[in-house]
């Protein structure tokens, strides 16, 4: 699933799930970084977040637009 943020760019959501882990979401922002999330509990939950070239970075903050983006596919939210 696409969507577009209000700045132009747009968002790739991708939702996977496995027996171990019910719901897995990617979101990724088109040649940027990109966001994993475990679901529980209808609440994502970061698992990793990965930069331009696929490394595994640290994040404090997520953009503010990522709890919006995942309310709008049916979550409550982000795990802060």
């Amino acid at each position: 699933m696409k969507t577009e943020l209000e700045d132009g760019r747009e968002v790739e959501i991708e939702i996977t799930g496995s027996p171990q882990n019910k719901r897995r979401i990617d979101v990724e922002v088109d040649g940027g970084r990109r966001w994993v999330f475990a679901v529980q509990e209808n609440v994502a939950v970061l698992v990793m977040a990965l930069n331009e070239i696929g490394s595994r970075i640290d994040v404090d903050v997520l953009p503010t637009w990522i709890e919006p983006t995942l309310q709008r596919i049916g979550l409550e939210g982000v795990e802060a």
